[in-house]
């Protein structure tokens, strides 16, 4: 079965049976003809007839696309039929208003059918094919992978209404605030993915040229993140105090604390989107400070996994998610199509990449948005509570999949989290925040002793 792109969240961005680029050619110039003809007739018969044939195909259309369409259809049939008697009754001039009701009809229709022919996947290789440039089309794909989550967010929120007052129908006031909620959430969601973007865009060319890497003193070990008293503000509030740190090359470091700790700020900061208020931040060998702009902190050799996997999700379906940070890198379409694969069949998502990402399960879509993060080869992976929200099994499959692949790369790794059970074997070494500063760094079997659990608000004395 195949299922249409235009009236509900939960529907496919791309087909379970994709089009071929031939079929999805030939229908769209059909359509495309039979709009023109329809526009340009002034004749109620021929938009009378091309509108029966456009019912005609749409009935005859898989049905999933049918039954799609058909909520549409039935609006626009009764706008048109209302539109047509209000405007008989106030001009009586029903020639003119039954040849614009049927043109309508028409075009309605055969976009619909259109529809049901042509998915979003096919429609995106037929602009490509068209020399669209390739920003255009990306910003397409990522627009209406963006209204379709809006959509299912105002859906969430008016389904929760609706419980809490215990009825389907919600009072007009209740609207106002539910579909402002419901903007605000996805300008958040915009913000987050555009820093996101920038993030897995973000090259290292410039970077390297000004790295001076020099080993630690104490431990003869490079040192990939240095944090010297550093203080973060936002709001107007510290949200980091003192804060003094140093990862090494290859280090899996945990950082935990209870919320509100300051874990994904450490995390933003050592990623470049934060800046210092005091002190200063060293990587890779360049170092910046409060006056650094958001370019001379992005390095692409630094990859950050926020809590929010919807927020990584710049592409509409698996494989263009996970491949756009290659392509935007400039790596060839081939090398970067391979990589992309690799990355894929190691995280289990081998069979997922023609799948729109809206339409994941949850364990899926974190597996994607890390997938997205790892095919960039980056020399730090930071990660903010991967495995929040899995199951047990769930979650050590992931810890295990984001091993293997760290122990052919050699990245460092820092791992924020509430789930102590969960981390990885690799992590030798513990970090524990409470009210926005440090209050361990050390060994692991110290710092998740009962003791300093305890004094850091992650157990009960």
């Amino acid at each position: 079965m195949r299922t249409g792109i235009h009236l509900h969240a939960e529907h496919a961005l791309v087909f379970e049976g994709r089009p071929t680029t031939r079929r999805a050619s030939l229908s769209l110039a059909v359509t495309i003809a039979v709009l023109a003809v329809n526009a340009a007739a002034k004749s109620t018969t021929i938009s009378a007839v091309g509108a029966g044939a456009g019912l005609v195909l749409l009935l005859a259309a898989p049905h999933d696309g049918r039954e799609r369409a058909r909520g549409a259809l039935t609006w626009t049939g009764v706008l048109a039929a209302g539109a047509v008697l209000a405007a008989l009754a106030a001009f009586g001039e029903r020639e003119l208003l039954v040849a614009a009701a049927a043109r309508v009809l028409c075009g309605v229709t055969w976009t619909l059918w259109l529809g049901t022919q042509l998915d979003w996947a096919a429609l995106r290789a037929l602009l490509l094919r068209a020399r669209m440039p390739q920003a255009v089309v990306d910003t397409l794909d990522q627009a209406l992978l963006h209204g379709v989550l809006t959509q299912r967010e105002w859906k969430r929120r008016r389904d929760a209404a609706r419980t809490r007052l215990g009825r389907p129908g919600l009072p007009l006031a209740a609207w106002g605030p539910l579909l402002g909620e419901g903007a605000l959430c996805a300008f958040t969601r915009l913000e987050a993915v555009n820093e996101n973007a920038q993030l897995r865009g973000a090259g290292v060319g410039e970077a390297l040229a000004r790295t001076e890497v020099t080993p630690d003193a104490r431990t003869g070990r490079n040192s990939e993140v240095q944090l010297e008293d550093v203080d973060v503000k936002r709001g107007g509030l510290l949200a980091l105090k003192n804060v003094g740190l140093r990862v090494h090359a290859g280090e899996w470091l945990a950082l935990c604390g209870p919320s509100g700790a300051g874990k994904s700020t450490l995390l933003r900061l050592i990623a470049g989107l934060e800046r210092p208020q005091r002190g200063c931040v060293t990587r890779f060998g360049v170092r910046f400070g409060a006056e650094s702009s958001l370019r001379e902190r992005l390095d692409g050799r630094v990859a950050l996994l926020s809590q929010h996997h919807e927020h990584h999700f710049i592409a509409s379906t698996v494989q263009e998610d996970i491949t756009w940070g290659l392509k935007h890198r400039g790596v060839d379409p081939a090398l970067a199509l391979q990589r992309t694969h690799d990355v894929a069949a190691a995280l289990g998502l081998a069979g997922l990449l023609e799948r729109p990402c809206h339409q994941l399960s949850f364990g899926e879509q974190r597996r994607v948005a890390i997938a997205g993060l790892l095919v960039l080869e980056p020399k730090l992976l930071l990660l903010d509570e991967p495995t929040a929200g899995l199951d047990p099994v769930a979650a050590q499959a992931l810890c295990g999949q984001v091993r293997d692949i760290a122990r052919r790369t050699g990245l460092a790794c820092v791992w924020a989290t509430h789930d102590l059970h969960a981390l990885p074997s690799e992590i030798e070494r513990v970090m524990l925040l409470n009210a926005q500063t440090v209050v361990f760094d050390g060994p692991r079997a110290t710092g998740l002793s009962t003791l300093w659990l305890v004094r850091s608000g992650l157990a009960l004395n």
